[in-house]
């Protein structure tokens, strides 16, 4: 009913593939694009810009799990703003796993996701 207009679509995609936009900016849109789409054109969109959403999905790792080791908090003392921030992670990794088996089935960033798997694993990293 209350559908995004296509030139949005199209807009959202021009501002996630700027990699001078600030990787908030580039998240915001992401999300939106896979929250207002269907499941076939939001695999065909992943399908499209695979390399974008990974640069994203990494960024937004780094900066969560850097964010978290930074403050050296207590493992059950972590601040709200970056539980949010390793959920959006979290969230794009759940996109990248659903919408792209295709290329992990042929080993695309292989080595990196397994990384990235390995430290969400690895209890203290991760907060409840």
């Amino acid at each position: 009913m209350f559908s995004k207009k296509i030139t949005d679509v199209k807009k959202s995609t021009t501002k996630i593939q700027d990699s001078k936009k600030d990787l908030a900016t580039r998240t915001k849109h992401l999300r939106n694009i896979l929250d207002t789409v269907d499941i076939a054109e939001a695999k065909g969109f992943c399908e499209a810009n695979f390399s974008h959403i990974y640069h994203i999905l990494y960024d937004t790792f780094i900066q969560a799990e850097n964010n978290l080791r930074q403050r050296e908090l207590s493992f059950h003392l972590v601040h709200k703003a970056h539980k949010e921030e390793l959920d959006c992670a979290l969230w794009i990794l759940e996109q990248v796993l659903a919408l792209l088996p295709e290329l992990i089935h042929k080993r695309w960033q292989m080595h990196s996701l397994g990384h990235i798997l390995a430290k969400l694993l690895h209890r203290p990293c991760y907060p409840n």
